[in-house]
């Protein structure tokens, strides 16, 4: 008799942390690849790419985030559940945490270029002389670099989920 085939345990819960961590990471790679470059071919001023730069920035700050942590909610509470059935519980686990590295990451790898370009727009925005358009547009191409890899950990997170929705 052949090997059992694996088959899904799909829950609603974690169907949902799914579902949510893989809209969390697309829409943050949209910064990267398609907002960014935008700003890039559109813009020729340093303060106007600055100024837009920080715009999408606080957008994504007031959504972003909590859409991480409400996702790695949904994949705790799927491993309590499984966890209570006695079924495989720990990859929902390692996929919460790897969705919400994205926020330390964010603390301590990208802080610094954020504080530079937000330093510079604060600058801007009171009629200082400001940066140079290759200082801008290298700090925001770095920042866009730097983003696009925060963005791999909820995708990391939701194929963590993916695979712990079959036994």
């Amino acid at each position: 008799m052949p090997p059992a085939s694996p088959k899904p345990t799909i829950t609603g819960t974690g169907a949902l942390a799914v579902v949510s961590g893989s809209f969390l990471s697309g829409t943050m790679m949209s910064l990267s690849l398609l907002a960014v470059p935008v700003f890039l071919s559109t813009t020729t001023s340093p303060t106007q790419l600055l100024r837009e730069w920080a715009r999408m920035y606080a957008l994504g700050h007031q959504v972003l985030p909590s859409i991480s942590v409400a996702t790695m909610v949904l994949y705790s509470y799927t491993a309590y559940t499984q966890r209570v059935a006695n079924k495989r519980w720990k990859i929902f686990v390692a996929a919460g945490v790897t969705t919400v590295l994205m926020l330390p990451f964010t603390w301590f790898i990208m802080a610094p270029t954020n504080g530079r370009l937000f330093a510079l727009e604060a600058a801007a925005r009171m009629g200082g002389d400001g940066a140079s358009w290759e200082a801008v547009k290298g700090l925001v191409g770095r920042w866009r670099l730097l983003h696009l890899c925060r963005s791999l950990f909820p995708l990391g997170g939701a194929l963590l989920g993916l695979g712990g929705l079959w036994e």
